[in-house]
């Protein structure tokens, strides 16, 4: 072929090769073109990929597959015979010709051209790989990106992509309707004049904070940033990404609440009670009361019956003190300590109001509590601008603390009382089952010939020894049908909680050990200490034996009544394990005298009452 024609055949097929679809493909191509140009009767290609990896693709070396670069099969061959190139730079890989016959000079430079144009195919198809491998990672981040929302959409607001978290935020029908979403953030007005100026200004907008309308109608915060992608100077899309902050500002909204709000009762805390004197003293604020109110006995609830107990009765106080001033502000300033600040009214109208908190106090006690609630209230007044609000508040402390020492010493005094009358008051059968096992006890005792001290305390044991189970659920104490395990378990603790209240208070002191003892058993297996025979005191082994014979006879949930002579012969069975053998000797003799009759009826023989109630 002369070299016109040559050159004007290689022009057209230099301008035909493309990438066919795979690297064998094209060195298919570039056999073809370069047998029928060239008359090449060997090729080789050799191609490296992002791992520096090689592959070697031959034709014409028969069976014995080379590797062109380092077998050099042109050594036993003339080097004008051999065209070999580099493709690329950095390298993409080399291409190997060769023939019978040498290349003339004009056919190296068309094969320079030929391998300039390999080069640039495969260069532009490992960019357009590379491409697509970032535009699919870009993707798969996209829509998958937790806990962001993200899409991008045109200036109709129409949506051209979208992930699946935003889908959750805004909801599919909404993403399905052109420019819908837009409608769900809130202000509306707002983010529109937002959206205009991104268009026309074409910058970013930084993150946000607004509200989107769920599909729900619920509203939830989230952080917005607008990025416009741009095109030519001009913006074709904005990218929108979408965060769900709800939880952050609902916690915000939290810790913003307890930095004001006290979180057990409700009532604005100390922090908020020094800043209200520090806004009233700056306004000039005159005159300004304040009434300071302690509830009294929370130390003996909360070591006799626990903390859960002692909160509820805080809770209760401050149920009293919005009840009595609903339109005040009112605040917990300290552990079992409130205060009431009372803007304008001078001090005949804060004692008013302290007297009304002490009679609605009265008639809470009478429909609302099993522990009785007690407050010790005291007033201060400021009427001089020079004088700080804290000078009335100190005053009212003052005031409330002699008003304690006046009032309440006795009532504080005898917390273990006011529990005992709240728990008869609220359960009756308890205060029956009480007076009852009060006579068995005197009877027994009498026989067992205590003295007039031991029976003083035998007596004041038998009223009081139910006494902790103030501190058991209501629905354990008045449930019909027999306790489960766990009901069981919790009915034990009120030996425990007994002998608690029993240490609080002074008339009951004596019998606090006593209390904790009555539901040991002679044998070392009852509880909570697992004391056994002699170790138990006396008077809990006689109360035992007539609690026990009291809940037979008279009958107890998910158990049936005994008549006297069974009660008996369960009371001898049990004798020398649960009971002290030598008392129940005693009590059967005495049961026997009285044909086992020894409480006919619910009421007490006449003969025998004045010597069981006398008061505690």
């Amino acid at each position: 072929m002369n070299p016109g024609a040559l050159e004007l055949a290689f022009l057209y097929e230099v301008s035909s090769l493309a990438w066919p679809g795979s690297e064998a493909d094209l060195f298919d191509e570039v056999v073809e073109k370069a047998v029928r140009l060239f008359g090449v009767q060997r090729a080789a290609l050799v191609l490296h990929d992002d791992t520096g990896q090689s592959t070697c693709h031959t034709w014409g070396f028969g069976r014995n597959k080379v590797n062109v670069l380092k077998e050099q099969p042109w050594q036993n061959r003339g080097p004008g015979r051999v065209y070999l190139k580099e493709l690329g730079s950095p390298p993409l890989g080399n291409l190997y010709l060769e023939r019978n016959e040498d290349f003339l000079e004009n056919e190296r430079r068309l094969l320079d051209v030929f391998s300039g144009r390999l080069a640039n195919i495969l260069q532009l198809h490992i960019w357009e790989r590379k491409t697509r491998k970032l535009r699919e990672r870009f993707r798969l981040v996209f829509e998958n990106m937790p806990m962001v929302g993200a899409l991008s959409f045109d200036r109709e607001g129409r949506i051209l992509h979208y992930n699946r978290e935003v889908q959750k935020i805004l909801g599919q029908d909404a993403l399905l309707k052109d420019g819908d979403w837009l409608t769900r953030i809130r202000p509306a007005a707002d983010f529109q004049k937002l959206l205009t100026r991104t268009w026309e200004t074409g910058q970013v907008v930084e993150p946000g904070e607004w509200q989107i309308q769920t599909p729900e109608g619920d509203l939830r915060w989230a952080l917005l940033t607008l990025v416009p992608v741009k095109q030519d100077e001009k913006v074709e899309e904005v990218f929108c990404m979408i965060i769900d902050i709800t939880g952050r500002k609902q916690m915000e909204e939290e810790l913003r609440r307890l930095s004001v709000f006290d979180s057990l009762t409700g009532l604005y805390n100390r922090n908020y009670f020094e800043q209200k004197i520090r806004q009233l003293d700056e306004e000039g604020v005159r005159p300004v009361s304040v009434i300071v109110c302690d509830v009294d006995g929370l130390k003996p609830v909360n070591d006799c019956l626990g903390h859960r107990q002692g909160d509820e009765l805080l809770q209760k106080a401050a149920a009293l003190i919005r009840e009595v001033f609903p339109g005040e502000e009112a605040f917990r300033v300290g552990g079992d300590e409130f205060a009431v600040i009372l803007p304008a009214r001078d001090r005949e109208a804060a004692q008013k109001a302290c007297s009304i908190l002490v009679e609605t106090r009265e008639k809470f006690n009478r429909g609302h509590t099993v522990i009785p609630l007690s407050i010790s209230a005291g007033v201060g007044v400021t009427e001089n601008p020079r004088r700080s609000v804290y000078d009335a508040y100190k005053q009212a402390d003052d005031e409330m603390y002699r008003d304690k020492l006046q009032r309440c010493a006795a009532e504080r005094y005898d917390v273990g009382r006011s529990l005992l009358a709240a728990l008869f008051k609220n359960y009756p059968h308890i205060d029956k089952h009480a007076r009852r096992v009060k006579e068995l006890a005197w009877l027994l005792g009498k026989a067992a010939g205590l003295s007039t001290g031991e029976m003083d305390n035998l007596l004041l044991l038998a009223e009081v020894h139910d006494i902790g189970k103030v501190g058991l659920p209501d629905h354990i104490l008045r449930k019909n049908e027999p306790l489960t395990k766990e009901e069981e378990e919790e009915m034990k603790r009120h030996c425990e909680v007994g002998y608690r209240i029993a240490r609080c208070s002074p008339k009951l002191t004596p019998v606090a050990e006593l209390i904790l003892q009555h539901h040991e058993w002679w044998d070392g297996r009852g509880y909570p200490q697992g004391l056994k025979g002699e170790e138990i005191h006396l008077l809990s082994r006689i109360l035992a034996i007539a609690d026990a014979y009291e809940a037979m006879t008279a009958g107890r949930p998910g158990k049936k009544v005994m008549p006297g002579e069974e009660a008996m012969t369960e009371l001898k069975q049990r004798a020398g394990t649960r009971f002290d053998p030598h008392l129940v000797e005693i009590f059967l003799k005495l049961l026997q005298e009285e044909n086992g009759e020894i409480l006919p009826s619910e009421v007490f023989h006449p003969e025998r009452a004045a010597a069981v109630t006398a008061p505690v």
